[in-house]
């Protein structure tokens, strides 16, 4: 096995028996035990395989039951392929499930020592740690209290506290790092940050597309048990983001659908074709057709002149051009700017300026945003993006899809965050 690679996964499947039916009880068995347990098999993960590289943020996403989850606890080693191989270069520390092996009859502090040590953490070591672990967990007045006297929010604090004192070389991370209240998140987010930095490998599952876009290296998308997408965030984020949308529009469809003939309600085989006939397949890697899509970023200068290297103190304007391919309804159209050390400061949107965007039908879109470049000396990017109303399912994200420059005679600090006074402009062509 090459040195620098962490983690091999070669062609694993798994599939679980379930049982039509429970018997749980000694009673339930009793009164069928001439009849046999039927079983039907679900299939988990269908012939996985990829490496993750020594230093490297791995992502999965997925939809729910697509085998995010197992195939975590597959590479932590509490399940076992049903084909296939695993091969790991380094010690595992796996996030799975904060608080796992806690016991509620016992004080914070023993429940510190007894996961601690689950995690592979010797006395000494919890010894030199207990003060950083309840400092950091907010807990100290709290800590020989009984652990079924926390609240749910404690619990998960001293749970993530604990957790994080596991030094390992492979970190697997499933949907941790938003516990407790907001202030928490930011401390835990923190942590996250630093690990990265530290050079850790991460495996990362989670269904948070901001996440998984600002921290990882690739990004493996679970469709149906089977590999969908091996790539980039944008490349996978965009396939999944699609997919999203093309659910809900199915279910849009059927809620809308008229489900009464002349006779009665409709028969389902009817209904199954307009159903189904929308469904993605990406298992044969033909390039799909996205909805909405990002073209090109213009940048002009104060004079309407376009061109890439901006003067500091002006009035500057981005020009974000969409193509349309099939008919949407109130879009939200974003655009975020980072500097050189990738630090977000300025976000904007149509939402936020409460522009209504209607109905777009195929053919080019313009989102024009005009604002004063305040922007010190350096290199910008720009990540443009687009979604329905609620945000919850993004058409298209571009990580850093274009950049200019901004020429200052005096160089100061930028406004980190500062919302610039701005105007945002829609325009469309057919």
């Amino acid at each position: 096995m090459d040195q620098n690679i962490a983690i091999s996964v070669e062609h694993i499947s798994k599939s679980f028996s379930i049982p039509h039916e429970n018997r749980n009880t000694l009673r339930e068995r009793l009164m069928h035990f001439r009849k046999k347990m039927t079983y039907e098999t679900f299939h988990a993960l269908d012939d996985i395989s990829f490496e993750i590289r020594k230093g490297e943020f791995f992502s999965i996403i997925g939809r729910n039951g697509s085998g995010k989850s197992t195939l975590l606890k597959i590479l932590a080693g509490i399940y076992t392929p049903d084909k296939g191989s695993i091969r790991v270069n380094g010690e595992i520390s796996p996030f799975l499930e904060l608080g796992v092996g806690f016991n509620p009859e016992l004080s914070g502090k023993d429940n510190i020592y007894l996961n601690s040590t689950i995690l592979g953490l010797s006395k000494k070591d919890i010894d030199k740690k207990f003060k950083s672990i309840v400092d950091f967990s907010e807990l100290d007045q709290f800590i020989d209290l009984k652990l079924k006297n926390y609240s749910s929010g404690m619990q998960v604090r001293l749970a993530f506290a604990t957790a994080i004192q596991s030094n390992r070389d492979i970190l697997l991370m499933d949907e941790v790092l938003a516990v407790g209240d907001v202030r928490f998140q930011v401390k835990c987010y923190q942590v996250f940050e630093k690990l990265i930095k530290s050079g850790k490998t991460i495996v990362f599952v989670s269904h948070d597309p901001d996440s998984v876009q600002k921290y990882s290296d690739r990004v493996l998308y679970l469709e149906q048990a089977r590999m969908a997408v091996l790539g980039s965030p944008n490349e996978a984020l965009s396939k999944y983001m699609y997919s999203n949308a093309i659910k809900a529009s199915e279910t849009t469809a059927l809620e809308d659908q008229n489900l009464f003939s002349s006779d009665g309600l409709k028969d389902e085989e009817e209904l199954l074709p307009s159903i189904t006939s929308a469904k993605i397949d990406f298992f044969d890697n033909e390039p799909i057709e996205k909805m909405i899509e990002v073209s090109e970023v213009r940048f002009f200068n104060k004079d309407d002149v376009e061109e890439k290297i901006l003067t500091h103190g002006e009035t500057m304007r981005i020009d974000v051009v969409y193509t349309v391919n099939s008919t949407v309804h109130d879009l939200v159209f974003k655009m975020l700017i980072r500097d050189q050390l990738h630090q977000d400061l300025f976000l904007s949107s149509t939402l936020a300026e409460n522009i209504t965007t209607g109905e777009m039908m195929p053919g080019k879109v313009i989102i024009s945003y005009k604002i004063p470049n305040y922007f010190s000396r350096g290199k910008y990017s720009v990540s443009p993006s687009v979604c329905e109303r609620t945000q919850k399912i993004y058409y298209e994200r571009c990580d850093d899809f274009a950049s200019f420059q901004v020429h200052q005679a005096n160089p100061i600090k930028p406004s980190m965050g500062f919302n610039f006074p701005h105007s945002i402009n829609l325009l469309k062509s057919l």
